[in-house]
């Protein structure tokens, strides 16, 4: 599959322009990400464009690092342009945790699939409406913990990311003639404004120590002493450039929580952390005294 590479401010804005010059008012969209498995973070790293006669990878990564490529990452996420995804939910998260983007102008495939009573992910859709069977489950998941930080790409990648977007206007057009004859008028409705509101956050985002556990089962010290050591594990992830889960499993930053102490908790090959985890568990009485 042929495709051309963007690493540069001026390469995506030279796009756009060529764009809006030819009339194109709808492209494709997908992104790939990294995401705390093998490196400190959250990240966009690449975003895979298709204009139903080119293929494009553009290299969020190096975009990220200059604040002429975060402009023009805003202007193809939040610009007029449509763009066709499929759920874009976690897309749009990413992106505004990341880069401090908001997606706009989202069609989203699956909105009208689901309103249609189908609930599958993009390969099972494809082969529902299209009749074309794509890639197999555990070769699908191989791709998607990959590296997607490593440069240069392998090629095989490139062709997994290219192909979640190869497919997505003929997707488009299938479920768009299927919701026009088997919907009802308020059913349509409804899709169209979800269409309009599915990029955008519903609710506030969680902070990461309500997230690695049922914090309702946790009673107000405890919910606590999570916070603060999960802070203090942040931190060191951070520092070090590496998955939180390598400097310290969840289960025991929970475990620690209701103990309200490192002590105990912390193997031998861990004990290196040992200062900061103590001026947490300090951090978190001082807390609770208030």
């Amino acid at each position: 599959m042929e495709f051309t590479f963007l690493s540069r401010p001026e390469e995506l804005s030279t796009l756009l322009s060529t764009w809006t010059a030819l009339g194109i008012t709808s492209v494709a969209m997908d992104f790939e990400e990294e995401s705390n498995l093998h490196c400190y973070g959250e990240h966009v790293c690449t975003i895979q464009l298709y204009d139903k006669k080119h293929y494009y990878i553009v290299d969020a990564i190096e975009l990220a690092k200059s604040e002429a490529g975060i402009s023009a990452m805003k202007a193809l996420l939040e610009g007029p342009l449509e763009k066709v995804m499929f759920a874009c939910q976690s897309d749009a998260a990413l992106a505004r945790k990341a880069l401090d983007i908001q997606l706009k102008n989202i069609f989203d495939v699956r909105v009208i699939a689901i309103e249609l009573g189908f609930n599958g992910n993009l390969t099972a859709l494809i082969e529902r409406n299209l009749g074309i069977k794509t890639e197999d489950g555990s070769k699908k998941k191989k791709y998607q913990t990959a590296n997607w930080m490593k440069r240069p790409i392998p090629e095989q990648q490139i062709e997994y990311a290219l192909s979640d977007v190869q497919y997505l206007f003929d997707l488009k057009d299938s479920l768009v003639k299927e919701m026009e004859s088997t919907l009802t008028k308020s059913q349509q409705g409804k899709v169209a404004h979800e269409m309009k509101t599915c990029a955008v956050q519903k609710r506030p985002e969680r902070p990461g120590w309500e997230k690695i556990c049922n914090c309702k089962l946790l009673n107000a010290e405890e919910r606590i002493y999570i916070k603060h050591f999960f802070l203090a594990r942040d931190g060191l992830a951070r520092k070090a450039n590496v998955p939180a889960s390598r400097i310290l499993d969840k289960h025991l930053i929970v475990a620690m929580a209701k103990k309200g102490t490192w002590e105990g908790i912390l193997a031998e090959d861990k004990m290196c952390y040992e200062s900061v985890f103590e001026k947490a568990r300090l951090d978190a009485e001082a807390e609770i005294r208030k």
